[in-house]
């Protein structure tokens, strides 16, 4: 199974609370009930297609509002 949360940063939450070594984490928790982890922390902002993408929806969303 591949779990893959869509973020545009990956911070404070992804790294602690998703893959952190605590034990109320969701790593920790998967882990416990047997399953495999693999852990990839980036955000999609740091994608630059994905920042491209989101101005232009932002414009066009600007566009839009002016019209």
């Amino acid at each position: 199974v591949t779990l893959m949360p869509f973020m545009m940063v990956a911070g404070d939450h992804a790294n602690n609370d998703m893959a952190g070594a605590e034990p109320k984490s969701h790593k920790s928790i998967l882990e416990k009930e047997g399953f495999k982890v693999d852990t990839y922390i980036h955000g999609l902002g740091e994608n630059p297609n994905i920042r491209n993408l989101f101005v232009e929806r932002a414009n066009e969303s600007w566009d839009a509002l002016q019209k």
